[in-house]
């Protein structure tokens, strides 16, 4: 059998919190009620425009209502688990995505600085994302989203620590 192309995520990668769920249901549930209500207004405009259309409208409703229900119920619960991390005293490594899976590595020697995020649907779920900035274009960040709060500062703290205080970070 020929190896898999795709390490298997070791054992021992931390998990994103819990709270992150509900966080990103409460997301893609506001940005659904705002697509919806487009699509709903596009969908009665279009029936009373052309009335011999309105199954075709009323089933392409029905089919972006199916799939707003699923990205708000199924998927943040499976994104959670698709998350990980660990930290060595060498490298970050992060494991994300469902159909696509994405590892990635960052040494900590090219950490050029760390940064905190939280908007107020995050702190009000007492949550912070970490952003990690390494040398290059602005497409060369690292981001951990849903961490506690405490925890982010915890990992931002010693993330500048491992860096020795040179100029990594």
């Amino acid at each position: 059998m020929a190896p898999s192309v795709v390490p298997s995520p070791p054992q021992d990668l931390r998990h994103l919190d819990p709270r992150v769920v509900k966080l990103w249901r409460l997301t893609h549930a506001i940005a659904a009620a705002v697509l919806m209500l487009i699509a709903s207004i596009t969908a009665l405009t279009v029936g009373m425009v052309f009335p011999e259309d309105w199954p075709w409208v009323l089933a392409a409703w029905v089919a972006l209502a199916t799939l707003f229900l699923w990205l708000v119920f199924w998927y943040p619960a499976r994104a959670y688990r698709a998350w990980g991390y660990r930290i060595d005293e060498k490298v970050l490594e992060t494991h994300r995505g469902i159909w696509f899976r994405v590892i990635q590595l960052l040494p900590l020697s090219r950490l050029q600085h760390v940064d905190l995020h939280s908007g107020p649907l995050e702190r009000s779920f007492g949550l912070a994302t970490l952003i990690l900035h390494t040398a290059g274009t602005h497409h060369a960040m690292l981001t951990i989203p849903g961490l506690a709060a405490g925890e982010a500062v915890r990992l931002r703290d010693h993330l500048v620590a491992a860096g020795g205080g040179d100029d990594a970070v």
